[in-house]
């Protein structure tokens, strides 16, 4: 037997209540980290106003609290000793004397900084807090050593919705309070400039220099995407389509700039502008894909298909066969069945070849069968959120009475159960 699941079409669910009757009772894990008795006193918007010329270096006496989401950090190794994190009035970028901070401040985790002591500067108008020091004699803005972390920084919660911002370019200003400046934004309609469509991210030569390639919207507004060459998908080649970009927005004097977290967060997969032939290897979204089933009907995919994703189910807990992922983009989602054993966790963000794979009515649900257990694809992203749909379980009943390859379907993601109680035997 190949494996099996427990529900004939699984919904993932958070936070929910059900009707449960059984004689033995499992239980749950301890829930993660919570949020702290803290108030900020501060939003981020009123911190940063605080400092009104450029380059100086301003100590902060007060005692200001501010508090945020991580929206980036530095697991791809894009971003180095910082963390970037916002609130509804804006976003900071936080320098850190420490690495491997993914671990401890992943993305969607809530942060309390306790900004008294510390100093705030900008670096050519981007603004950021660290601590005040003399280098060389001369005065600077640094990381928070690694000691002094703790004091000042403070973790909450984890898995909060991070959801990027949708802008076009010319909402973006390049004052030092401009409300965008360090916050996660989408811009819809981007490629690259066709001089960089050859290219990888970023320098992969003995130099190791950072790069600035150029992205294009089809109206011709033009900006910069730039990529250290110490991030892990810096040999990756670029895609050549149109689509969306989201980023960490920030500025270099007047320049405006953008960094990527991972190349998921690229979705260049679209036809170019000016084009109507798709790309070689057509990116569809996980609704498209459920959309090519037909009841009754084993398909194979034969012409060249990828599709991208974000893990949602826990091989490490067990909840799910060792051979299988479940894939979720949007509202819509999907088991892929590789064989073997499967080393994906909870966020990690997949791009998934599926040419020559097959979709098979399994058990009740849809899945997407991989064609061989070869090479496993290489995670592009990590500690993304997936935000739950709310769903009564009325709503949840009628949803996965839908046909499999009607997008209404919800089997395969993750719900909230609202106006539900648990009851049965212990």
């Amino acid at each position: 037997m190949k494996k099996f699941f427990p529900f004939s079409a699984i919904v993932f669910l958070a936070a929910a209540s059900l009707m449960l009757v059984s004689c033995n009772k499992d239980y749950d894990a301890p829930p993660g980290p919570s949020d702290l008795p803290i108030v900020a006193n501060t939003s981020i918007a009123a911190l940063k106003a605080l400092h009104t010329v450029s380059g100086q270096l301003d100590t902060i006496n007060d005692d200001i609290i501010i508090s945020g989401i991580v929206t980036a950090n530095d697991k791809s190794g894009n971003f180095y000793k910082e963390l970037y994190l916002e609130d509804t009035s804006g976003a900071i970028h936080l320098l850190l004397e420490a690495t491997g901070l993914y671990a401890t401040y992943p993305v969607g985790r809530r942060l309390y900084i306790y900004c008294k002591g510390l100093g705030s500067s900008d670096n050519n108008g981007l603004m950021m807090i660290g601590s005040l020091a003399v280098v060389s004699g001369s005065p600077t803005i640094q990381g928070i050593v690694s000691a002094d972390i703790s004091k000042y920084v403070k973790a909450g919660s984890i898995n909060n919705p991070v959801v990027p911002t949708t802008v076009t370019i010319t909402q973006l200003g390049t004052g030092m309070q401009d409300p965008y400046l360090g916050r996660l934004i989408k811009m819809e309609g981007y490629e690259f400039a066709p001089r960089d469509t050859s290219k990888t991210y970023s320098d992969i030569s003995a130099y190791r220099s950072t790069t600035n390639d150029t992205i294009q919207s089809c109206s011709g507004a033009k900006t910069i995407i730039r990529t250290s060459a110490y991030a892990n998908f810096a040999a990756v080649n670029v895609p050549n389509g149109n689509g969306d970009l989201t980023a960490i927005y920030t500025v270099y004097r007047t320049t405006k700039q953008f960094i990527i977290r991972d190349t998921s967060d690229v979705a260049f997969y679209g036809p170019r502008c000016g084009s109507t032939p798709p790309p070689a290897n057509t990116r569809i979204s996980i609704s498209a894909l459920r959309a090519l089933y037909s009841p009754g009907n084993n398909l194979k995919i034969t012409t060249p298909t990828s599709i991208e994703g974000v893990v949602i189910s826990d091989a490490a807990s067990k909840n799910i066969s060792t051979g299988a992922v479940v894939l979720q983009q949007g509202n819509s989602g999907i088991v892929v069945y590789f064989g073997g054993t499967i080393p994906y966790n909870i966020g990690d963000s997949l791009i998934i070849d599926v040419t020559n794979d097959s979709l098979i009515y399994y058990r009740g649900y849809l899945e997407l069968k991989k064609a061989s257990s070869g090479i496993l694809p290489p995670t592009f992203g990590t500690g993304r959120t997936v935000v739950p749909q709310v769903k009564t379980i009325a709503q949840i009943n009628t949803a996965l009475s839908l046909p499999l390859y009607d997008p209404g379907n919800i089997e395969n993601t993750l719900v909230k159960v609202v106006g539900a109680t648990a009851s049965g035997n212990a």
